[in-house]
């Protein structure tokens, strides 16, 4: 038992911890360690007339990567940190259109619908159509006109439906046989950029399934103060923009183009998300009556 003359004591060491105390400190930390990864994510939101995407520079092992260009279209994964940026690069965004949460910044949380049973939202693609209809980027008659060319796509013409080839070698080397693995990539490249389609292997099922990407020239893009980013090696944790308004507007078609041939699915879910946007325009247009 401690007394009076242990806690009086120089020797002693007494220290009272307050649950309110703990309570700030834990919040605090959880605080700065979603700042420090915040560079990561990718954020969408309106700037003037314009719709503004920020997109982390550095986060090689995520969804939008520095690649240089190659003649076969793929592109070369590049370091940024360690190579001048400049007009034989670009930045390669894995774009999506919906979550099954809220927790991202570039949703919009009206933007719900339903696929297998799942609730999902509107994220990333789905924002930016959203706003470029706000903003009168893009009009209901730009969303009617795409609902109706991705209705008329027959099955045989999706991406996914293409077959992978493979090539085998006749000769073999000590034992070994040598194979080609040969898959489908759709790109439409436009002066403001342009749009991929790639087959990837399925992480969590068997078979292959379409990835959309934008790929967006360095010489484009915007630095942190809203200007044209100097050529230059990137800094650690930098961030980058890149602006869609009237100008480029026919990019964020293509972007809805791609997933409509991309595979069934993503036609189905991009026609879904289509008409939401319609209807949530039409009783915005009724309100401000």
């Amino acid at each position: 038992m401690r007394t009076d003359k242990d806690i009086n004591s120089p020797t002693s060491v007494f220290i009272r911890v307050y649950p309110w105390l703990i309570a700030i400190f834990v919040v605090c930390f959880a605080f700065r360690a979603h700042c420090a990864d915040d560079y990561k994510s990718v954020l969408i939101f309106t700037n003037g007339d314009s719709i503004r995407v920020r997109l982390p520079l550095t986060d090689v092992t995520g969804k939008v990567r520095a690649k240089e260009m190659s003649p076969d279209g793929f592109g070369i994964p590049i370091a940024p940190s360690k190579v001048l940026l400049g007009t034989n690069d670009y930045i390669e965004w894995q774009i999506g259109y919906d979550i099954p949460n809220t927790n991202s910044p570039s949703i919009v949380p009206q933007l719900k619908f339903q696929r297998n049973g799942e609730t999902k939202y509107g994220h990333e693609l789905s924002k930016i159509i959203f706003e470029a209809v706000r903003l009168g980027i893009l009009t209901t008659n730009d969303l009617i006109s795409e609902i109706q060319k991705l209705e008329k796509i027959p099955t045989n013409e999706f991406e996914e439906s293409r077959p992978v080839q493979i090539e085998t070698s006749t000769n073999s080397a000590n034992g070994f046989q040598s194979a080609v693995e040969r898959l489908p990539q759709f790109t439409k490249v436009t002066s403001h950029g342009s749009v991929q389609i790639q087959l990837k292997q399925k992480q969590r099922a068997v078979g292959y399934q379409a990835m959309v990407y934008v790929c967006l020239p360095m010489n484009q893009v915007l630095d942190a103060t809203g200007n044209l980013r100097k050529s230059s090696p990137a800094k650690s944790k930098e961030t980058v923009c890149y602006d869609f308004n009237r100008d480029n507007a026919a990019l964020i078609l293509d972007i809805i183009d791609a997933f409509g041939i991309a595979s069934q699915q993503h036609n189905e879910d991009i026609r879904q998300i289509l008409g939401k946007i319609l209807e949530l325009s039409c009783e915005t247009s009724g309100a401000g009556k």
